[in-house]
């Protein structure tokens, strides 16, 4: 083992985190993205038309972190398998997750 590492199982703050603690980096981060779309937000319409529906996904998945915060998650009985999903099955998927969130 080199000088300096734990042994497995243990680290270097056994008390963990605090519940609740804020990450000093994230915060920033999330202001900043937040910021962004704020002044970009007349664009993106024009901006998502031009995205296929699995770009249209993958931006979701990608700025969802930084804007909404983190639920616990849900199990699902079903293999979906994204990949093999059509453009249109895609298109279908995501505007059903709209139609939900504006309910």
């Amino acid at each position: 083992m080199k000088k300096g590492q734990f042994k497995p199982g243990q680290s270097g703050n056994p008390a963990g985190r605090p519940p609740k603690a804020i990450n000093k980096i994230s915060r920033p981060v999330k202001e900043s993205v937040a910021d962004f779309l704020t002044e970009k937000f007349e664009e993106l319409p024009e901006i998502w038309q031009k995205l296929k529906p699995r770009e249209q996904a993958r931006l979701l998945i990608d700025l969802l972190p930084y804007v909404a915060s983190k639920m616990q998650a849900v199990s699902l009985d079903a293999n979906i398998n994204f990949d093999a999903l059509s453009e249109t099955e895609l298109d279908i998927i995501i505007n059903k997750i709209f139609d939900n969130e504006k309910k």
